[in-house]
């Protein structure tokens, strides 16, 4: 009886260690490799998306740039004064390590996203 005991402890462990070394290969996603190192996303990106996702004369809009840590309140989004082609004046706060600014700006529509015109002091 002992040495059925034996044979047992000794032949089953094998047989669940055989069970778990399956050689059939690994099967991977098929989706679209990942960048290494992605770009960060800039605050000017991110405020001139919200910009021009903003209904003009919008009550004020939150934004925040996960890449930066900063965040902000767009509280205005008028049509554009001076620029033609829909775009749009803006005025936002930031807040960064570096602390609260407000910034006056224009964003503009440009190849399907939205982009900062000029120098608005934004990084």
């Amino acid at each position: 009886m002992l040495s059925k005991q034996i044979q047992i402890a000794i032949v089953f462990p094998a047989l669940v260690l055989t069970a778990c070394s399956n050689t059939e290969p690994l099967q991977t996603s098929t989706g679209a490799p990942v960048a290494a190192a992605a770009v960060p996303i800039t605050d000017q990106t991110v405020i001139a998306e919200t910009v021009g996702r903003a209904t003009v004369g919008s009550d004020p809009l939150a934004w925040a740039n996960p890449s930066t840590g900063s965040a902000g309140v767009i509280e205005q989004v008028r049509p554009g004064t001076n620029n033609p082609n829909g775009c749009r004046d803006f005025v936002t706060s930031k807040q960064s390590l570096e602390g609260v600014t407000r910034f006056n700006g224009v964003a503009c529509p440009s190849d399907g996203s939205w982009k900062i015109n000029g120098s608005s002091g934004l990084h």
